[in-house]
């Protein structure tokens, strides 16, 4: 129905006002519909309907879930519920979490440019029905995109769980096959199921199934995968809330590119918002906000998990050797040892020499003001160590 929309705003705004021959009516709308059998239109009533019966006993109704409904149609999702499969090998072509378990997610830690963008976002997918009445498209499908590591994907999970959606994250292992067709066959079927339910669809890794069909090393079967995906992504458009996310955008079909209604980069944190990330990794432990500063200073250029790693790190060495009270230096040196990389950076370089070298690089860092009292917080040591460092660092 094309101004269905209208008609869910009308009944919302006259149940309010408990009517008797509003509820009446829209009841008949109900069923005239259902026997009609547009089941989604019919669920919408019902949905405005149990609103007004809660309201009208008393019972707080979540507009989170009612808005939710606007942006994504069709059955729920229960614990009843199996994602579909491969035919020949029976893998799952997909992963389904719950609400329940999207709940116990933290939210992201994001710089401020990019929580504005996403708090928008989430804005419009919120306020769905509003959109609809005024005729305005609602936009319905994402790409995140950006360096691993960076939280993409952490970021799309608790977009759903804001709205009170659950996810069909697809597996990638699963879709793609050595088999002539079998790759397109299983993403009509991961969109086709998707269709079906209420969800948000999480496409990880999104640029296996999605690459230029330009590549001279690449069959035509690729064609067929990235055409299979532009047609399962029109026929979604309408009914659905899909999210890409890929590290390699440039991998990407242009085709493809073209029908993502927003399109976000999620960037390397910046020095305040590895403080932030820090924060949160060791809390209830002995890292002093002086430590967070210097550790920000190391970590530039570092992924929120990467970040993570190095305070999970960090903790365990603290557990480890609580009596002999470590410093955060010393367990950052040793972490070091223990992670090569083929990925230098100054901070990195200077910390691979002696505390002359490192310590004035820190201080001369222009992101945050790192003082000396900094410095001696994550090394254990005093001020004045610090001081005779520095005049020894002026001789080198």
């Amino acid at each position: 129905m094309e101004h269905f929309p209208i008609i869910l705003a009308l009944l919302r705004a006259s149940v309010r006002d408990k009517s008797a021959a509003v509820v009446q009516h829209a009841e008949r709308l109900r069923e005239a519909l259902q026997k009609s059998g547009a089941d989604d239109e019919a669920q919408e009533i019902e949905l405005i309907l149990e609103s007004a019966r809660q309201s009208s006993a008393g019972k707080l109704v979540p507009s989170r879930v009612v808005r939710s409904r606007a942006i994504s149609s069709g059955e729920m999702i229960t614990a009843n519920t199996f994602p579909p499969v491969d035919k020949e090998t029976s893998a799952p072509l997909a992963e389904i979490l719950t609400v329940d378990r999207l709940a116990e997610l933290a939210p992201p830690i994001l710089d401020t440019r990019l929580e504005r963008a996403v708090d928008h976002l989430a804005e419009q997918w919120l306020g769905a029905h509003d959109l609809q009445a005024a005729g305005i498209k609602v936009p319905r499908t994402v790409l995140f995109f950006g360096a691993p590591g960076t939280g993409k994907t952490r970021l799309a999970l608790w977009a759903a769980a804001k709205l009170g959606l659950p996810v069909v994250l697809a597996r990638l292992d699963g879709l793609t096959s050595s088999y002539l067709g079998t790759t397109a066959r299983n993403i009509r079927a991961l969109f086709d199921f998707a269709n079906r339910y209420r969800c948000l669809l999480l496409l990880d890794e999104f640029d296996g199934i999605a690459k230029l069909r330009d590549d001279p090393q690449e069959l035509g079967e690729v064609k067929r995968v990235v055409n299979a995906v532009l047609q399962a992504m029109d026929a979604r458009a309408p009914l659905g809330l899909t999210v890409a996310i890929t590290n390699h955008e440039g991998l990407l079909d242009p085709a493809v590119w073209r029908r993502f209604d927003v399109r976000i980069e999620i960037s390397l944190p910046n020095a305040a918002t590895r403080m932030k990330i820090m924060e949160r990794y060791t809390e209830g432990f002995a890292v002093n906000p002086g430590s967070i500063k210097v550790l920000a200073w190391l970590t530039e250029g570092y992924s929120g998990s990467e970040i993570e790693t190095l305070c999970d790190f960090i903790k365990r060495h603290m557990v480890l050797y609580a009596e002999k009270e470590p410093s955060v230096m010393d367990a950052v040196h040793l972490f070091l040892d223990l992670s090569a990389t083929n990925r230098s950076t100054p901070a990195r370089e200077a910390l691979a020499r002696e505390d002359a070298y490192w310590v004035p690089q820190a201080l001369a860092y222009r992101d945050i003001k790192i003082v000396q009292a900094d410095i001696a917080d994550a090394t254990h040591s005093t001020q004045s160590r610090v001081s005779r460092l520095l005049k020894s660092a002026e001789r080198i």
